[in-house]
């Protein structure tokens, strides 16, 4: 196998496809970038965990078509390290040995057995949308600190559930203590469906969705995997099984306590209170550390006190309903404000034992975020 293609191309192509190498691997093939390329120039990498992957189909210039499995880390840092100019890469067909030249540059790297690669998973087509990539990338980067990062009894919660009704779809996430919810107009969809894509995976996802309003990504789900096909390369997912929350019923809760606030003093004012707090100080009491929200009177007292110290802070906010005292962790509120994207917020309550909405100022419902309190104790 012999093939020529730039710098500039491959490092491309690499810094998407190793997205889908895992961080610990069980087997070295999965560690590694299969490189299929055909005499037409036809030339497919492949990176693939089992769980995820990605398949990247270019057009370059071969001279002897082939397959080998290169490791990931050490092809990619050697490529990113090669001066810029045409790289030639050479493998020969009884051993996998490999040679990488550019220029007066020369590596000799050992390959694998394509053959023993994992097969790129076969996608029976249910149900296709398509999306624009930068407001995906925007869905995405507002649930992913929602999303449990522990695997619990229901490790469908360590996923995004997106919920498609007709031309609406909800992607919500949830670890039991807070809940995103983000909606978003989808067309020419007449489909009702769920799937649960797995957090790890869809922040990759995010990673390398652009940016450009005018991009879109046709997204394939099949009964086991989604597939975001971006034309030149595709990813796959292995969707998550399970029930995942009934979040309709938590976001439809009547509260009759209602602040409108201007979030970035919110937000500066729990960052104030957040360096009194440290994340081995939550971990101890098991979140009985919160900040507490006195709200009353057209204003919000902020306050905290732990072992470091106390802070009191007050933000002036417009106030319906009655006045309440509650407390909260302070970085999951944190984590809700911060996913807002307008400069006033609605912050609704309607018991201390009840959680906090947070909504937007028009009366939309664009995005949802719910954050359940934490008992005081002083």
């Amino acid at each position: 196998m012999k093939f020529v293609c730039s710098k500039t191309a491959l490092t491309h192509i690499l810094n998407i496809v190793q997205k889908a190498i895992g961080a610990k691997s069980p087997m070295p093939i999965l560690d590694s970038i299969k490189i299929d390329a055909q005499s037409d120039g036809h030339t497919i990498f492949t990176a693939n965990s089992m769980e995820f992957c990605i398949e990247y189909n270019a057009e370059i210039t071969v001279y002897e078509s082939g397959k080998v499995a290169l490791p990931s880390k050490i092809f990619g840092e050697i490529v990113r390290k090669l001066p810029d100019g045409e790289v030639e890469i050479t493998v020969r067909p009884d051993n996998y040995h490999t040679v990488i030249k550019c220029e007066a540059s020369e590596f000799s790297i050992q390959g694998m057995d394509a053959e023993k690669f994992t097969a790129t998973p076969i996608i029976d087509e249910k149900h296709r949308i398509q999306l624009k990539q930068n407001e995906l990338k925007q869905i995405i980067r507002k649930v992913y600190p929602f999303i449990s990062q522990i695997e619990t009894r229901k490790p469908v919660l360590m996923g995004a559930l997106f919920d498609l009704k007709k031309n609406n779809l909800s992607v919500v996430a949830t670890d039991s203590h807070r809940l995103a919810v983000i909606k978003s107009k989808v067309e020419n969809n007449e489909s009702e469906y769920k799937f649960v894509i797995p957090g790890t995976n869809l922040s990759k996802i995010g990673q390398i969705l652009s940016d450009d309003e005018n991009e879109n990504v046709d997204v394939i789900i099949s009964d086991n995997y989604v597939m975001f096909d971006f034309k030149n390369y595709q990813i796959y997912s292995r969707l998550l099984e399970g029930e995942f929350l009934k979040y309709e019923v938590l976001i439809s809760t009547n509260n009759s306590i209602r602040i409108k606030a201007d979030k970035q003093s919110i937000i500066d004012s729990l960052e104030r209170a957040n360096l009194i707090i440290n994340d081995e100080m939550v971990s101890k009491t098991d979140n009985k550390m919160p900040v507490k929200l006195n709200i009353a009177y057209n204003k919000v007292d902020i306050s905290c006190k732990t072992t470091k110290g106390y802070v009191n802070d007050t933000v002036v906010v417009e106030q319906e309903g009655g006045d309440i005292i509650i407390g909260f962790n302070c970085r999951f509120m944190l984590d809700a404000l911060n996913s807002c994207d307008d400069e006033n917020v609605i912050m609704e309550f309607s018991a201390p034992t009840s959680g906090c909405f947070v909504k937007p100022e028009d009366g939309s419902d664009r995005y949802t975020f719910m954050v359940l309190p934490v008992r005081l104790y002083n």
